[in-house]
């Protein structure tokens, strides 16, 4: 099971199948490669360095086929926040819930 954790450290969740699942099962996102879109089809970060999810600052117009907010993952433990990595220029934090600095 592959886990997650945003540019700055805070611990996501995991990928099941397609989809970025939470710890308490709601699901985040959908995968397109290595881009994550809302379930209403809009883009929400892509995925840097294996593990760590970032926003690209100029892709934030672009969109995908939305999918059914019905949709639920397993409930896992969650994990301990790690260390965060520095800004990069063109880059905002990750935020499944769209809240953008």
């Amino acid at each position: 099971m592959e886990r997650y954790w945003t540019w700055k450290g805070k611990y996501i969740g995991v990928r099941q199948r397609d989809y970025l699942a939470a710890c308490d099962g709601t699901i985040l996102g959908k995968f397109y490669g290595r881009e994550i879109y809302s379930p209403e089809g809009e883009y929400i970060g892509e995925l840097r360095k294996n593990d760590r999810l970032i926003r690209r600052a100029v892709k934030k117009g672009m969109r995908r086929p939305g999918f059914s907010r019905g949709v639920r993952g397993t409930v896992n433990e969650p994990l301990r926040d790690c260390l965060p990595y520095p800004d990069m220029e063109g880059f905002e934090e990750f935020d499944p819930e769209g809240k953008w600095g």
